[in-house]
């Protein structure tokens, strides 16, 4: 590369062609102060139509100019000077300028020690002001629990602007006002909580003063240390930094380092983790006595547990056996827990919480297809020219992939399409909305499949490459146009426009999520879609395909094995050369496929399931049909369950272990696009608990059977051996940036049709046993599920946040416009919802965003789940429930209070 020779400081050094002259110079280690310079955003310095701090500026010495380091190129032959005796006092002048319409409030100021305008006036040896103070009045009105703004202290850096804009895409704030009554505002300056605000918390860690602060903080000071890790929430795997006073986590910042999420996280990830230090923690184990859980030691917990294991296996076998993993525990814990059920148990009858979303986008292809999870990262994603998503709402399911696609699309000038029978927030940013009858994304996808081969915009090599092709393109046959547009009712002509678009943009990206997979036919569907990718994966274009995971290391407990039919790897049971492998380390692996965990549940009901452990699932709460699933939980001779808190679950044990929160162990988490992120101990866990991986290496021992890790490191070193996907990564220290790895040989090509050696991938028959779901007289309406953008999941941690809690804690129904007027319902009315199977409560919400009879209703909090109005159907090859949607009747049993 051709490379640019300059002069910097007097030393002679060499720039690379559209560099600045910052990058440059951080580059050799010269500091360069600034203020509203930030890495993850668009410089402004010397832009004309914005204000800037202009606290970096430089000497070229050649011309004379000062010019600002952040937007200023290196251009051939310049001389550069950073700290000339002239550039030192034009900094001076400009902070002086800045303190005097600044309040004289450091002592009191929350942000303390992090204010970067108290930093920069302390490096250039200023202390009060020498021009007149002209003080900038502002009265601090925002209600929300999460974000305090007190804009006499802005600095107009535009940081929360460009953040809001440039990062989020949210476009929240915009400076309003001109000249010296300029300030960061909301549209016509409302509230935060009244505008399109989600309190994802960039603004404010972003700002530079205390002018945009939290509002209820759990500390009002600087914490004295910083340990990075990963959010527990959603998939998406954002690197955090806890910051930690006195032994308690007081603040989450984003991880700033990270090129994925960029410096920004959602509500949750800002505000979400205090849940650590709720008083709800069980801090010891409990033993029930009599029906009343007591206190007992540890000792005395794991002599019950093994006594009571080893009497159920002697007694019925170990297939009557059951462990249930967790979605939400570490890479290492799974691994672990995994071998124990098949080494100590006995048996394969394993399963990890993934199962109830996303456990078909993981698994419902084999290796011939080319994918076990997402094809390529997040990064990939936003310089894909075509988007593609279907049945997903990303801005509040996994709001990192929300904001990738959102700046794909503003920023990258990417095709959006959206399918969804509910108008999300990514439809204002979508080339083409289809809004398909519930229940037909099948017919859609394959309809889309038929368009792409008769019009031959696939491939023309395509059928000698892969296997299949010809059976595939006949079994489109009967996807007619009356067909499609009858079962689908969306406009054949819509479907081939976004055929086209699809197959003819470029390099395209499959969004996908629960809205896929938890239908019937979510198999089938996914196996659809690797159909679509297969068509347009061309060695020129390529498609990468990506399954929104719904809890945090949803595809690291799949890819740890915890699931009943694979070893790890995805290394399948029944093969007997996978076991050989696994038992050289572990001795004998039962060789016949287990339970899923619905069928360990229909097993308890059943009897012949007698004991079951469960490790951080709360499946009496988030499973369809409450009821029957806690029926069968309590009808076990039985039940450990090993979890933060006193659950729905937990209540039905005979003992409870207490469990160690993300922020009190070591280990490693996978986001669903194969990145591998540590988490780092920051704080003590409470009380007597202790992290998951020593409970159940302690509890193997007590039955007889040791697992020997010397460390956590041990247990990695192992799946770097015996995990394919996992071999090569570092394990080093998680502050080196080369230890955020990817998993290898995940990392590949985007999905495309290639020859290998073994095998061609190959195109999958799906079977359209697929129909609208319907509504009856008795229930008119029909209900859709989804996620909740201020609590997670069943709502077991954040519901013990106290900010999101007093946020958004009650359940709440959304309701068109049409069927509110109708039915004489207004915002804040309560709601009973029933379905043929249960009912359940909620705060009335208006929408138009909803088409007529139909409502919907996020999976929110534990006390009232939506799980409720569900039965258990599963989908007939990979076991997971329908619940995304149910005909109901909606009655209106209150007014607002």
């Amino acid at each position: 590369m051709h490379t640019l020779n300059v002069t910097l400081n007097g030393r002679e050094v060499t720039a690379e062609p559209g560099m600045t002259i910052l990058e440059l110079a951080r580059r050799e280690g010269i500091y360069i102060p600034t203020i509203c310079h930030e890495p993850h955003l668009a410089p402004m310095g010397g832009c004309p139509s914005i204000s800037s701090c202009r606290i970096c500026i430089v000497e070229e010495e050649r011309s004379g100019n000062l010019v600002t380091s952040c937007g200023a190129f290196v251009t051939p032959g310049m001389v550069i000077n950073t700290d000339s005796q002239r550039v030192l006092e034009r900094r001076r002048t400009i902070i002086e300028l800045m303190l005097a319409s600044h309040p004289d409030s450091c002592m009191v100021c929350l942000k303390g020690n992090r204010c970067l305008l108290r930093k920069v006036a302390s490096e250039l040896g200023i202390g009060l002001s020498r021009f007149q103070r002209i003080p900038v009045m502002s009265t601090i009105i925002d209600a929300n629990p999460f974000i305090r703004r007190n804009l006499s202290k802005c600095i107009l850096c535009a940081k929360c602007i460009r953040a809001c804009q440039e990062l989020v895409i949210e476009g929240a704030v915009d400076y309003f006002h001109r000249g010296f009554a300029a300030r960061p505002a909301t549209a016509g300056d409302s509230p935060l909580e009244e505008s399109e605000c989600t309190f994802c918390g960039t603004c404010v860690a972003m700002c530079p003063t205390g002018a945009l602060i939290e509002s209820e903080p759990l500390y009002r000071g600087t914490a004295g240390t910083s340990v990075q890790s990963v959010c527990p929430f959603c998939g998406c795997g954002c690197t955090i930094r806890l910051k930690v006073k006195e032994g308690r986590v007081v603040r989450v910042i984003p991880n700033n380092e990270d090129p994925v999420t960029r410096g920004a996280l959602c509500v949750k990830g800002s505000y979400g983790f205090d849940f650590i230090q709720s008083r709800d923690r069980i801090t010891s184990p409990q033993l029930k006595v009599e029906g009343r859980f007591e206190a007992v030691s540890w000792e005395e917990a794991f002599n019950v547990i093994a006594e009571r294991l080893n009497q159920i296996k002697g007694q019925y076998g170990s297939n009557s056996l059951a462990v249930f993993g967790s979605s939400k525990c570490t890479n290492e814990e799974n691994y672990v827990l995994q071998r124990f059920a098949r080494c100590v148990l006995g048996t394969n009858n394993i399963d990890n919480g993934s199962r109830l979303t996303g456990t078909p986008g993981l698994m419902s292809s084999d290796p011939a297809s080319g994918f076990f999870g997402a094809t390529n990262s997040l990064t990939a994603l936003e310089k894909a020219d075509v988007i593609f998503v279907i049945g997903a709402d990303p801005t509040v399911a996994a709001p990192l992939a929300g904001y990738t696609i959102k700046r794909a699309v503003r920023c990258m000038d990417a095709k959006l399409i959206v399918v969804d029978p509910r108008e999300t927030r990514l439809v204002m940013f979508a080339e083409i909305w289809l809004r398909p009858r519930v229940g037909t994304d099948l017919i859609l996808i394959n309809a889309m499949a038929k368009v792409i081969i008769d019009e031959g915009l696939h491939d023309a090599e395509i059928s000698e490459e892969t296997i299949g092709f010809k059976e595939f393109t006949n079994s489109l046959g009967a996807y007619t146009t009356a067909y499609v547009e009858k079962a689908t009712g969306v406009p054949y002509a819509d479907i081939v426009k976004t055929a086209r678009q699809y197959a003819t943009g470029g390099k395209a990206a499959i969004v996908y999520g629960n809205g896929i997979t938890q239908y019937a036919y979510g198999t089938d569907a996914v196996k659809a879609l690797a159909n679509l990718a297969l068509l347009n994966g061309s060695r020129s274009k390529g498609t990468c395909i990506y399954p929104l995971q719904k809890e945090n290391n949803a595809q690291g407990a799949c890819d740890m094995g915890a699931l009943p039919d694979y070893l790890p790897g995805y290394q399948r049971v029944a093969d007997l050369r996978s076991r050989r492998t696994f038992e050289d380390y572990w001795g004998t692996v039962p060789a016949a496929a287990g339970l899923t965990a619905f069928e360990m549940i229909k097993g308890a009901k059943a009897g012949s399931i007698k004991g079951m452990y469960i490790v951080g699932e709360n499946p009496a709460a988030s499973f369809p049909n409450g009821r029957f699933v806690s029926e069968a939980l309590g009808s076990l001779d039985f039940l450990v369950v090993q979890d933060l808190f006193m659950t729905r679950t937990a209540k039905l044990a005979h003992v409870v272990l207490p469990a160690a929160a993300f922020a009190e162990k070591e280990g490693t988490f996978t986001s669903f696009d194969g990145r591998v992120s540590w988490l780092t101990k920051a704080v003590q866990p409470p009380g007597q608990v202790y992290p998951d991986l020593d409970v159940i290496i302690k509890l193997a021992a007590k039955m007889g059977h040791a697992i020997a890790y010397a460390s956590q490191r041990g247990v990695r070193e192992e799946i770097g051996k015996l995990v394919p996907l996992y071999k090569g990564i570092g394990y080093g220290s998680p502050e080196e940036p080369q230890d955020q790895a990817r998993a290898i040989d995940r990392l590949k090509p985007p999905l495309v049709y290639r020859k290998r050696p073994d095998r061609m991938p190959s195109f999958y028959l799906t079977n359209d046993n697929t129909a609208p779901v319907l509504t009856t007289k008795e229930y008119p309406f029909l209900l859709l599920t989804g996620s909740n953008l201020y609590h997670f999941a069943g709502g077991t941690r954040t519901s013990r946040a106290p900010r999101l809690r007093k946020y958004s804690f009650n359940a709440f129904v959304e309701i068109g416009e049409a069927d509110a007027e109708r039915l004489l319902i207004t915002r804040g009315d309560r709601l009973k919802i029933t379905s043929a199977t249960g009912e359940v409560v909620a705060t009335a919400r208006i929408t138009d965003t909803l088409p007529e009879g139909m409502v919907y209703m996020p999976f929110a909090l534990a006390a009232n789940p939506v799980s409720q109005l569900f039965n258990i159907v599963l989908d007939p090859e990979r076991m997971t429930p329908l619940t995304k949607c149910v005909s109901v009747k909606v009655e209106r049993i209150g007014a607002h209070e």
